[in-house]
């Protein structure tokens, strides 16, 4: 069982074998306009993307200088009403202090504070109710009165 090695010097003729070649007709220039269409797509593909990054970055901007604008003018606004408020509320707390009213009762319309002995006391233990006796001549001042302060209150525009 023996086996012979390879001889080499019987064939001194090599044979060559060349690549398989098959030819398209346009094969390398229609790959190539392909690929130049598709760079050019993507360029166009990138720009559009960029621009449109850029015109929103702005737009966005705008709206917040906007509303920017509008929250400082509210806050003014604010402001200003606070402003009122606690001017109206100190000129309240002037008009309605008791000793303001005392002022303006006693100074413009002539009052004067009660005296104790103008001050009576009833006692109803058997009735509720107070019967005062009018004399004609006190009911036909108080219809004089009231006919009065009525013409006084239409005349007054």
């Amino acid at each position: 069982m023996t086996q012979t090695a390879y001889d080499l010097r019987g064939k001194t003729e090599t044979h060559y074998r060349a690549p398989r070649v098959r030819v398209v007709k346009g094969g390398r220039a229609r790959l190539e306009k392909l690929r130049q269409a598709a760079y050019a797509m993507r360029t166009v593909l990138v720009s559009v993307l960029v621009l449109g990054l850029i015109v929103s970055l702005l737009y966005s901007q705008a709206i917040s200088t906007e509303l920017s604008g509008e929250i400082e003018s509210t806050r003014q606004q604010l402001a200003e009403a606070q402003s009122t408020y606690d001017y109206l509320s100190g000129q309240m707390d002037n008009i309605t202090s008791s000793n303001n009213i005392a002022a303006i009762a006693e100074g413009e319309l002539g009052l004067v504070k009660a005296d104790a002995s103008q001050i009576t006391y009833l006692n109803l233990e058997s009735e509720g109710l107070i019967r005062r006796s009018e004399s004609p001549l006190s009911r036909l001042l108080s219809n004089f009165q009231a006919a009065a302060l009525s013409l006084l209150g239409n005349l007054d525009p």
